[in-house]
């Protein structure tokens, strides 16, 4: 028999009580590490908070939200799953799942199986199959983890950029706000996304202080910059990390990074995760208490991943939520992901607190954001993340298509690239 007692299984099926059955299953063959998910969107939240492939993903088809099919090729996109299983009591379902992994996936689909699913075939499967090794999918994608002389290095260099996705009210497609994302460019090496960073550096505040305080300087000194031009109507969206949250030293070097660069705190949301949300630790409530009453705003991100309530939410003087990609990605052609918003934008209402939509790709799924209740939005529709000096002349390039999507004049709009007109 194999011995898998090295290997990681991710258990995909919303209905509990098989997604423990399953789950077990795997625990008795002997897998070392067996992660579960609810469906689909849940799945690729936690391989993204893992930050590292798993050996097996055995995946129902049949789930709300992101179903199995959509799952499978948002796995062999991302390549985060080495090996496959897909299972369904729906014999036309499972070969659509053979059929929906993308020629050349480096994920290999070992079988579809039949609901229930059983130990003995479980087990004949996974002994008789030809397992794809992790380390030959994670060559390509193991995340680096730099060590903090290199980090250290790579601030005092400028290495840390910030990029600006614009956010646009979705009735008007009037600019309303930048969300600011992290790039750690390497000279003659790979860049690195801050928020892929930031979870290998989890419980270390005093680098991660270090790095969003590069970040928030240089995009509050470009947001004054911008003020001073006539764009005063646009606010900074910042991440705050829990681990800032919970050092007052480093918030407090934050606060005066902003401060430094003569923008008035109401042009500033600092946003949490939902993580920080369901914890709702006495602490961070306090901290992010102070920022609002310095006039700071507060959002939180939305990604469904931690079960928070509303009675949670309530917790934070919020200013905005916003919707994860996973959730608003190709939303108009999915119709199973309608009842998903209705409830996270039922929540924003009892808060009386707007909703931005994160990931928008197309005119379609603007309109449907816009009808069901979403405020604002960002998204490569809108434009791909940018750096302060294209920003200007995409502005002024792209004000009215911007305008027309919100009119419905374009069947479908690719942005152009920034700084192309």
């Amino acid at each position: 028999m194999k011995d898998f007692s090295a290997s990681t299984a991710l258990i995909v099926e919303d209905s509990a009580v098989q997604r423990e059955h399953v789950a077990a299953l795997l625990r008795q063959i002997g897998f070392g590490t067996v992660l579960v998910a609810n469906d689909g969107i849940n799945a690729l939240l936690t391989l993204e908070q893992r930050a590292a492939p798993v050996d097996l993903v055995l995946t129902d088809l049949d789930m709300p939200g992101m179903d199995g099919v959509e799952l499978i090729q948002q796995l062999a996109k991302r390549r985060w799953a080495a090996n496959l299983i897909a299972a369904s009591a729906n014999q036309p379902r499972l070969m659509e799942a053979a059929s929906s992994l993308p020629a050349g996936s480096a994920m290999r689909l070992l079988s579809t199986m039949p609901k229930p699913v059983r130990l003995e075939a479980l087990q004949a499967l996974l002994h008789d199959a030809s397992m794809l090794a992790l380390a030959e999918l994670e060559q390509d994608v193991a995340p680096e983890v730099p060590n903090f002389m290199e980090i250290e290095a790579g601030l005092a260099a400028g290495e840390f950029i910030s990029l600006y996705a614009p956010r646009v009210a979705l009735d008007s497609g009037r600019m309303v706000g930048i969300a600011v994302q992290g790039t750690w460019r390497r000279p003659g090496r790979t860049a690195i996304d801050v928020a892929r960073l930031l979870p290998a550096l989890a419980g270390d505040s005093e680098t991660i202080g270090a790095i969003l305080l590069a970040l928030a300087t240089q995009s509050a000194a470009d947001l004054h910059g911008w003020q001073e031009m006539g764009l005063s109507a646009i606010k900074l969206s910042l991440p705050l990390p829990a681990e800032l949250l919970e050092d007052l030293g480093e918030l407090g070097r934050l606060v005066a990074g902003i401060q430094a660069q003569d923008v008035k705190p109401g042009s500033v949301c600092w946003e949490i995760s939902e993580a920080v949300i369901a914890a709702c630790e006495p602490e961070a409530l306090h901290n992010i208490g102070r920022l609002s009453l310095r006039g700071y705003g507060v959002g939180a991100v939305h990604c469904g991943r931690y079960e928070a309530k509303t009675r949670d939410f309530a917790c934070f003087p919020l200013a905005e939520i916003s919707i994860a990609p996973l959730f608003v990605h190709e939303a108009a052609q999915r119709s199973h992901r309608r009842p998903l918003f209705e409830g996270l934008l039922a929540m924003a209402g009892k808060l009386g607190v707007p909703a931005c939509a994160d990931g928008i790709e197309n005119v379609e799924d603007w309109a449907l954001m816009r009808e069901m209740g979403c405020s604002t939005g960002q998204g490569p529709l809108i434009a791909a993340p940018m750096e302060g000096g294209e920003f200007v002349e995409w502005y002024k390039d792209s004000r009215q298509r911007l305008r027309d999507c919100a009119g419905h004049h374009l069947s479908d709009a690719a942005p152009p690239a920034a700084g192309t007109g």
